[in-house]
């Protein structure tokens, strides 16, 4: 999908597919080369890394040169967004809900955002963002309490969890604008769940 998108948009990319057998070693190795390549301008690492070895994935985005880091991992590029500079590399999938809820028309800056999940690439990052733009965040995650209420004030939901339809209809705020991430695929019970389903997706 990814070769695709690029190719559609004038970047030639290229899938290097490492066996299951690659070490942590070799890994960096490959990366230590295409670091110093001045043909190749971005790397994604495709997570989770799937290897017979125990590899250490942190280690790994971070040996990305955060100039190539397009996936906005290493941890440079995420301190850099921490702190309101966003000359690094932002990871894709949070600026892209970023601009769903510019497009909304919704007011940013003073709204009450909320966000479901902290993981580095999409939880941790859209809050940042939402917090750079001036609405007053809130991250909840698996120990968070009173979630229902949590949810319940937002003017902006971000869902990005792993437990597909735990948000319910009477947890959202009239008008709220509200982005799911979810990626987990929902069993079709008729037409019509199936369809929502394909949305989830």
């Amino acid at each position: 999908m990814k070769i695709k998108a690029a190719s559609e948009i004038g970047i030639q990319a290229e899938h290097i597919k490492l066996p299951k057998t690659t070490t942590e070693t070799e890994l960096l190795e490959k990366l230590g080369q295409l670091n110093g390549d001045s043909n190749v301008h971005g790397i994604i690492v495709q997570m989770p890394l799937d290897s017979e070895y125990k590899i250490d994935s942190h280690l790994i985005t971070d040996s990305v040169s955060p100039e190539k880091d397009v996936d906005g991992l290493n941890t440079i590029n995420e301190g850099k967004l921490a702190v309101g500079n966003l000359t690094g590399f932002v990871p894709c999938t949070p600026n892209g809900i970023l601009e769903l809820i510019k497009r909304t028309g919704v007011k940013i800056a003073g709204a009450e955002a909320v966000v479901l999940g902290r993981s580095k690439i999409v939880g941790t990052p859209i809050a940042e963002l939402l917090k750079w733009e001036h609405a007053t965040v809130t991250i909840c995650h698996s120990k968070t309490k009173n979630l229902k209420e949590q949810c319940a004030k937002a003017d902006i939901l971000v869902v990005a969890i792993g437990q597909p339809e735990l948000v319910k209809g009477d947890w959202i705020k009239p008008n709220a604008v509200v982005i799911d991430c979810g990626i987990s695929a929902i069993p079709a019970k008729s037409p019509d769940s199936a369809w929502l389903a394909m949305w989830h997706l």
